[in-house]
């Protein structure tokens, strides 16, 4: 358990000590500051470390001037050169100075320390099977010995290892799991082998702790085509063997190799892939404030080159150390302050805290970051100095309204964020209230257009303060007549105390010196004014209207200061013209004052009428305090309300003043008034333009139709608006009658459709969206008179203004003008006023005949009914070629036909009446095709002899047909004299004997078609 408790703590750390051994590995090769000499130097020299790189090997170190080896003899073979591959320039190889610290590394030995190689004889060495598969972790055994046999894989988990001696045969891929360090005696790797081949240099360290016993020995070696992607450091020596026979290259690493001598020879490589060096640094590292105060301070994580590390996280621990442990963190400049010490995640390679010190003095600062990236890291020290406080202001800043008096209170405090004033600093106080400095706008020496008084005056003065407990509750009144931020200086003009009486050391430097402090003021405008209001009519004038809605009408923006009996809060202020003769906050417009944007509220809110809607306020974008005239004024020139009466504007700006709402202004504005009637409508013919050859619909005199017309008030930008309908004065709204003529003809007697209310007040609705309207919708009808008349093409349908409103609002019409939404005028035929088109149309006198027939020679012959819809063309009938919508039928209930003399009783051998369509197919209802059609007659049954027949054959149009509504319209006075009759026709096969006589076809005198 204890061993495995270890290995828990191991993992967690481990990464920290790997990602931290850049130092140990500065360059491609180099030596170790071991004591001692190296064994397999050239010619057995004897040096203290030495590289042998041999002809066909070579170092690598891409882009640089020459390749430095940190040996005491650098030996190259004739011609050999340092980054002497493909792609690369081969520069040389130079002997450099540069040691590396002494690890302190000692042969690894039996033992039962945690880092002992194992006692336990029977787990002492660990041997695999060939073409095996295997995983170690760092919980397993401290092994004596470990064999990796051929073609084997070998796993490890991330930690430390400790082995006597490891030994990989050939062909054997030892794969990591994570970061990895491995402690051996020696270290055997033979050919073909791949270590962490695929993984990141700086997840593998190996660690040699023991030197060769002599020349021609090695600590380290490694065959030829093997790879090693990792760093090695070694107290003896490494070999690294060339190519063979079998293998194409040498032993390749890719990474670092620190050790006392390396022999490098034909076909090998060091290919050097340095670790990243981290710091922490702390900005800035000096930094005072008052206690009262925070300190903001960054903790970046960087590389060697100072850029900041974006990729890495950790955990940061900070430090605050001063005599008192008063200091304190926080995460936030307001946050909470927790302390003296803090962790906290470091995200990103940055993080900001903000230092605090309750007390006057300095505090150190120290700072440590770890993580798996750059191990553990520590900041130099930082130091800061938190003084003593002065003279502080309640409130701060002093948020005031222009013009009015506000109370200050001041306070003597250390500045240490105690809340509780300098308890002995009582009694009366001389003081000295100094010029103003303008912050905003920043006016120099005597430029200011006003300055602050205090107590009634301005200027520099000197008053006697009176402190009770260090408080001077309401000490002084202070006013300023216009907008922006300054600060009033005050100090002390004596300290009232003697220097036997003040405490010692730190305490007495602060409460020696002078008190002093700034009194910041921010000031706004008391509201915006709103002046100037201007349209195309008067009020004053021109029966109380303004503009049309929709127009435009100009206004301004002015900002004023506060006067005694206005309001004490942010409340709306009630404008009058009275506002527009205050003096105004002249340093609200300066290029450097704060910054703010004037405009008008969108929502202009209804007064009268008084149960009216609120509109749109349109025709602005906010300005800049800076777009003001010489005046100070922000005129407005395009404002438009979009609908009628009389409303109330809203002045404000778009966000706070200083932190301040300045109090919202608003006025009454208006009246206005319609710019026109709007009209949209629509006639429907009771036969569509689809079913008309000539595609214009048309409609049978008594042939309901569908028709409809909605009048709107309407604003310049045709726009309907929503409170014309509620306007109740006698004359406040319009009333409308309607009418139908054609040429000169007045039709309206004979046109049926819903009628108008006689009264403007009830003719008005609330209409779709609440828009206001006059609306008419139904069905309606062109009667016929006591003959056939018309015909009536181009009957035209109009509305008009039966009794106009106050502002004698009318339609707009296209001869007078070409605008957009403008109607078609129509005289009235009565004389009264034009109206608007808004329908027109073709009224036809229609009627359905029906030919009969007679046949006396081939009683089996199909004989036929032609079928006629005509209409009158002013003088006679004519065929209606325009009709291809009117139904025709055999129908029960549609289709009659009465037998007026039969031979047989039978009905199925009697004639049968059928209809047919274009496919010769037999159907029940059909359209007649440019005011035509047939109904097919099928003889009476001759097979049982001769058969006779006489019938009369009715079409019913006040019945429904399953396609089709009643045709009563098609109805005629065939008989008597109301248009009310059915189309019949007598069919005669052969002769009959009726009333004692024989009647032949062509007989003169008798009607036989029913006309």
């Amino acid at each position: 358990m204890i061993r495995l408790l270890f290995f828990f703590i191991f993992t967690l750390f481990s990464v920290q000590v790997l990602a931290s051994n850049a130092q140990y590995f500065p360059g491609p090769a180099q030596a170790p500051s071991v004591a001692g000499n190296a064994f397999n130097c050239r010619l057995d020299a004897v040096k203290t470390s030495c590289i042998q790189i041999n002809e066909g090997a070579t170092v690598v170190v891409p882009n640089a001037p020459e390749v430095e080896l940190g040996f005491e003899d650098v030996y190259t073979s004739w011609g050999v050169k340092c980054n002497a591959i493909n792609g690369l320039t081969p520069v040389e190889c130079v002997q450099s100075d540069v040691r590396v610290a002494d690890k302190g590394l000692k042969p690894l030995v039996r033992g039962h320390g945690e880092n002992d190689l194992t006692m336990d004889d029977a787990n002492a060495n660990y041997e695999t099977k060939y073409q095996d598969d295997v995983r170690l972790t760092p919980n397993d055994p401290n092994y004596v010995s470990v064999l990796i046999l051929a073609e084997s894989t070998i796993t490890l988990a991330p930690g430390k290892y400790y082995f006597g001696t490891l030994t990989l045969n050939q062909n054997v891929h030892l794969v990591l799991e994570g970061e990895t360090e491995i402690h051996i005696n020696e270290l055997n790797v033979l050919n073909g082998v791949f270590m962490n081949s695929d993984g990141k240099s700086s997840a593998l360290s190996i660690w040699v702790h023991k030197q060769e016993q002599g020349e021609d020995f090695y600590s380290i070696k490694l065959g030829s085509g093997s790879v090693v992607r990792g760093n090695i450091y070694s107290v003896g020596s490494a070999y690294l063997a060339g190519y063979t026979q079998t293998k194409v290259f040498g032993a390749h690493i890719h990474g670092a190799v620190t050790a006392k001598s390396i022999v490098m020879t034909d076909g090998s490589r060091i290919f050097y892939e340095p670790l990243k060096v981290f710091d922490l640094f702390i900005t800035p590292e000096l930094a005072s404030a008052n206690t009262c105060s925070r300190i903001p301070i960054m903790f970046n994580v960087t590389d060697d080159t100072g850029d900041i590390q974006t990729d890495i996280s950790g955990d940061l621990t900070v430090k605050a150390t001063n005599h008192l442990d008063t200091a304190c963190w926080a995460t936030s400049e307001n946050g909470n302050c927790i302390g003296p010490d803090k962790s906290v995640t470091l995200t990103a390679g940055s993080t900001e805290l903000w230092l605090q010190n309750k007390a006057i003095g300095t505090v150190n600062v120290e700072a440590t970051f770890n993580s798996s990236d750059t191990g553990e890291l520590t900041s130099e020290q930082g130091n800061y100095t938190f003084k003593a406080g002065g003279f502080r202001f309640s409130p701060s800043p002093l948020k005031m309204v222009a013009g009015k008096p506000e109370k200050l209170s001041i306070e003597a405090v250390y500045g240490d964020c105690d809340p509780t004033p300098i308890p002995d600093y009582e009694g009366t106080k001389t003081l000295k209230f100094g010029e103003a400095s303008y912050l905003q706008p920043a006016y120099l020496s005597g430029g200011a257009p006003r300055k602050p008084t205090i107590n009634g005056n301005s200027g520099e003065q000197t008053l006697n303060i009176n402190f009770v407990d260090g408080r001077a509750n309401n000490a002084v009144t202070v006013r300023y007549a216009d907008a922006g931020a300054l600060s009033i200086p005050v100090e002390e003009v004596s300290t009232g105390k003697s220097q036997a009486t003040l405490p010692s050391g730190s305490e007495n430097k602060a409460m020696s010196e002078k008190l002093q402090g700034d009194a910041v003021l921010h000031v706004r405008p008391y509201t915006l004014a709103i002046c100037d209001l201007s349209g195309k009519q008067s009020p004053a004038t021109d029966n109380g209207r303004l503009s049309k809605a929709g127009d435009a009408f100009s206004a301004s923006l002015k900002p004023v200061i506060w006067k005694s009996g206005d309001r004490n809060d942010g409340g709306i202020v009630m404008l009058d013209d009275s506002y527009c003769s205050r003096p105004i906050t002249p340093s609200f417009k300066a290029v450097d004052a704060p910054a703010a944007q004037v405009l008008f509220d969108d929502v202009a809110r209804i007064v009268t009428p008084v149960s009216g809607s609120d509109a749109t306020l349109n025709g602005f974008t906010p300005k800049t305090n800076t777009d003001a005239t010489s005046n100070g004024l922000y005129p407005f020139s395009t404002l438009n309300i979009s609908d009628v009466g009389i409303f109330k504007i809203r002045s404000q700006l778009v966000s706070k003043y200083l932190d301040m709402t300045v109090n919202p202004g608003q006025r009454d504005v208006g009246r206005f008034y319609p710019s026109h009637f709007g009209l949209s409508a629509r006639i429907n013919p009771g036969i569509d333009p689809a079913y008309d050859d000539e595609s214009k619909g048309f409609t049978y005199l008594e042939q309901p139709f569908s028709g409809n017309y909605v009048i709107h008030a309407m604003t310049t930008d045709n726009k309907p608006v929503k409170n014309y309908h509620v306007f109740s004065g006698a004359n406040d709204k319009a009333a409308f009658e309607d009418w139908a003529v054609h040429d000169a003809s007045d039709m309206t007697s004979r046109w049926s459709h819903p009628a108008l209310p006689s009264q403007a007040a009830q003719q008005w609705k609330a209409g779709a969206g609440g828009a206001s309207e006059v609306a008419i919708d139904g069905s309606m009808m062109v009667q016929k008179s006591a003959s056939p008349d018309g015909p009536f093409e181009s009957l035209r349908f109009a509305v008009g203004v039966k009794s106009p409103d106050r502002d004698g609002t009318g339609f707009t019409f296209c001869d007078e003008n070409a605008a957009a939404q403008c109607v078609e005028k129509v005289p009235d035929p009565k004389g009264g006023s034009d109206g608007a088109k808004f329908g027109r149309g073709d009224f036809l006198f229609g009627r359905m005949r029906i030919e009969g027939f007679t046949e006396t020679q081939d009683l089996t012959r199909e004989q036929t009914l032609p079928v006629t819809v005509e209409v009158f063309n002013g003088s006679h009938f004519v065929t209606n070629a325009r009709d291809n919508a009117t139904n025709i039928s055999t129908e029960a209930g549609v289709a009659q036909k009465n037998v007026l003399f039969s031979d047989t009783t039978v009905e199925a051998d009697r004639a049968q009446i059928v209809l047919k369509n274009s496919a010769n197919e037999v159907v029940q209802t059909k359209r007649v095709e440019k005011g035509t059609s047939v109904f097919h007659v099928i003889p009476p049954n001759q097979d049982k002899g001769p058969n006779r027949e006489q019938f009369r054959f009715w079409q019913k149009l006040g019945a429904p047909t399953k396609s089709g509504l009643r045709q009563t319209w098609l109805q005629y006075r065939w008989q008597g004299d109301s248009f009310n009759e059915d189309p019949s026709a007598i069919g005669t096969f052969g002769f009959y004997r009726g009333s004692d006589r024989v009647i032949f076809k062509g007989e003169k005198n008798i009607t036989l078609t029913g006309e």
